[in-house]
């Protein structure tokens, strides 16, 4: 193998490490890794049917030997159901068996969606993996919706179905009954005990002595018996054999081999390595790992899988080693992590930092949680409300994961369960701290359930450090309320009224200058939406007085009433939330071009993917799915829901409201519904 290994180096598609022998002393031995440009090259050698064809997280696919009964039942049970369990112990081949049967489903065109659960999922995440879509509803009805329309004859798979943590484990298994019933198969594996329910299931059992025989080339014929034998066909026990272990146990089983024949001899380095995946609430990009020269001593052991550049740990190894940690060993792994993690700039551990903040204190109250756990939240709302809610299960009297649970449930659209964990929260104290953000939430609350009345009380209350902050706030409040509406509909008067509330004496000159134009911008929008030239053009006169004649809003304001009026205008600025603005001003009010318009927001939303993280850019890229459902009726139903989403999550929640029942309208007078 001398001159292949070595041409493969020479083109840069393997690098070559030395390594020490596990358990043999000094001796070195040499291991090939894979680079990245290796591993596309194995992709594009891969049939680029099935490749193109499974969409979502799947692992790689191996060599599967001696399954053919089993594949053949899986056949014979989709040919007469839509849905199937895949059960069986830890390590036995759920997943190798699914991902072999996709793939010479996905050779013959059928579309396959993947999805590999972990400790944070929920269904949003599941229907996005599959769609490779961000940022969906999290309602449940959405979801099925737009898998109606986007699954049609697909197999939908979800592998690891116990790892889903127990807040959304019923509502994922409520995805899984409604999505039987469309045109689509879905198949699920787990570990038993599986959900009560009509599906048919599958249990899994060892290889046959044949089969297994084969896993073992190398060894002497009558060891190879012994060893079948001790692992009943178990094929991730085999595979991890080596010449060099001793099979003397007190008791048979997989679990006393990993942890007798596998683990104890592993060296100090190797062991950090393992227990740093072991703690990791999902597959991990190997550059956030500390301990990345271990890797390949755990590949060899077949202790880790790969999905692209990420790792992690087999499900049966994990759960092994988590198991015998006592709580004080594991919090001190996670504040490990997080010193690891502090010395990193990467924008992706936000999540995985706060989810080892969150597990390596009795008490969530330090300072790094308390600046950016909000933030994390909103950003990361499912994956949040998973690792909160799990903690609650472990400890029901800490009032801070109350917290954070309602505000990720706020931020998913839940009104009912944020309400009801922020009234736990505030009877655990944990508003104490917090009362101003409380209010805060309770007003966003009140609003996601539709009790406007209740949400102006709650406004009422809310306190600022200044005046100064106050109006700001309320003059947010109030564009954020003009902008709540989805094309050609016209703002309420009641958004404009609020601003005759709004007392500026107190303010210095300067904060003055700044409320005064901003307070011009909403009034001169509201009047051009409402066809008020006359008064649009006072404003513009009145703002030349805070502003040059030469400034952008005034210019701005020019081109917007040209636009509206049918006439021809220039104007551009370097503001990117700004020009998204003046695309979706031109959209609603010229004639034409649209189709090149919403080509040119669609560039600028994929471009920029941060236009995510604030509720203005939310707003943006719900008004996109909006006018793709407007412009193309094949696309409505999934367009308007993926707006639908993201009106709420910008709390934009007339818009969201409306958009559903125009859409409910919709399907029932097409006859979809």
């Amino acid at each position: 193998l001398h001159n292949p290994l070595k041409n493969l180096q020479e083109r840069d598609l393997i690098t070559v490490k030395q390594a020490h022998v596990i358990n043999g002393g000094t001796r070195k031995r040499n291991v090939h890794f894979i680079t990245n440009k290796g591993r596309d090259m194995c992709n594009g050698e891969e049939n680029i049917t099935s490749l193109s064809n499974i969409i979502g997280n799947p692992p790689n696919n191996i060599e599967l030997i001696g399954r053919d009964d089993e594949l053949e039942k899986i056949n014979s049970i989709l040919s007469k159901e839509s849905a199937l369990f895949i059960t069986g112990i830890a390590g036995i081949g759920k997943t190798a068996i699914l991902r072999f049967f996709i793939e010479k489903k996905a050779q013959k065109g059928t579309k396959i969606n993947w999805y590999t659960a972990t400790h944070v999922s929920s269904p949003k995440t599941i229907v996005e993996t599959w769609l490779g879509i961000n940022k969906l509803s999290s309602s449940l009805d959405d979801l099925v919706a737009i898998m109606k329309t986007e699954s049609k004859k697909n197999i939908l798979i979800i592998d690891n179905f116990d790892q889903i943590q127990t807040r959304f484990k019923e509502e994922v298994n409520d995805l899984i009954m409604n999505l039987s019933k469309l045109d689509c198969q879905i198949i699920i594996s787990s570990r038993p005990p599986l959900p009560k329910t009509d599906i048919d299931d599958l249990e899994i059992f060892g290889l046959k002595e044949p089969s297994a025989r084969k896993l073992l080339d190398g060894f002497d014929k009558l060891e190879t018996n012994k060893i079948v034998k001790y692992f009943d066909g178990h094929p991730l026990g085999l595979t991890m054999v080596n010449e060099g272990m001793s099979l003397k146990s007190t008791q048979k089983g997989i679990n006393t081999f990993l942890e007798n024949e596998i683990l104890a001899p592993l060296s100090e380095k190797n062991l950090s390595a393992i227990l740093e995946l072991a703690i990791q609430p999902e597959p991990i990009d190997l550059e956030l790992l500390s301990f990345k020269e271990q890797i390949a001593d755990l590949d060899e052991l077949s202790l880790i899988t790969f999905h692209q550049n990420k790792i992690q740990l087999h499900n049966f190894v994990k759960n092994l080693l988590i198991s015998q940690m006592n709580n004080s060993e594991r919090r001190k792994m996670h504040l490990d992590f997080v010193t690891h993690l502090s010395g990193l700039s990467s924008n992706s551990t936000t999540f995985l930092r706060l989810f080892h903040e969150v597990n390596s204190n009795k008490e969530i109250n330090n300072n790094w949680i308390n600046e950016n756990g909000n933030k994390i939240c909103i950003e990361h709302p499912a994956k949040s409300s998973a690792l909160f809610h799990e903690n609650i299960s472990k400890n029901e009297d800490n009032g801070e994961n109350y917290w954070f649970a309602s505000l990720s449930e706020c931020e998913l659209g839940n009104g009912k369960k944020a309400e009801k964990l922020i009234r736990i929260a505030k009877t655990l104290g944990a508003l104490d701290k917090r009362k101003n953000d409380a209010l805060i939430l309770n007003y966003r609350i009140a609003r996601l359930s539709g009790e406007i009345k209740k949400a102006e009380e709650i406004k009422n209350e809310i306190t600022f450090n200044n005046e100064y902050e106050q109006i700001q706030y309320l003059i947010a409040d109030i564009s954020r309320n003009i902008d709540d509406r989805i094309p050609h509909q016209i703002p309420s008067n009641s958004a404009i009224n609020a601003l005759k509330n709004i007392r500026l004496e107190s303010l210095n000159n300067e904060q003055k200058r700044s409320c005064l134009i901003a307070i011009s911008i909403i009034k001169h929008t509201f009047s051009l939406y409402t066809k008020d030239f006359k008064r649009a053009e006072e404003i513009r006169n009145e703002i030349t007085g805070l502003t040059s004649k030469d400034s952008e809003i005034l210019q701005e304001m020019i081109w917007k009433n040209s636009i509206i009026s049918g006439e021809e205008g220039k104007f551009e600025t370097n503001n990117l939330l700004r020009n998204v603005g003046l695309i979706c001003w031109r959209l609603e009010f010229e004639s034409s071009n649209k189709s090149k318009l919403l080509s040119q927001l669609k560039s600028i939303i994929g471009n920029n993917p941060e236009l995510e993280n604030r509720p203005v850019g939310r707003r943006s890229i719900a008004l996109y799915w909006t006018w793709v459902g407007l412009l193309d009726e094949t696309k409505r139903p999934f367009a308007w829901t993926q707006a639908i989403g993201r009106w709420g999550s910008s709390e934009c929640y007339n818009a969201s409201q409306t958009l559903q029942n125009e859409l409910h309208k919709w399907l029932k007078e097409t006859g979809r519904a």
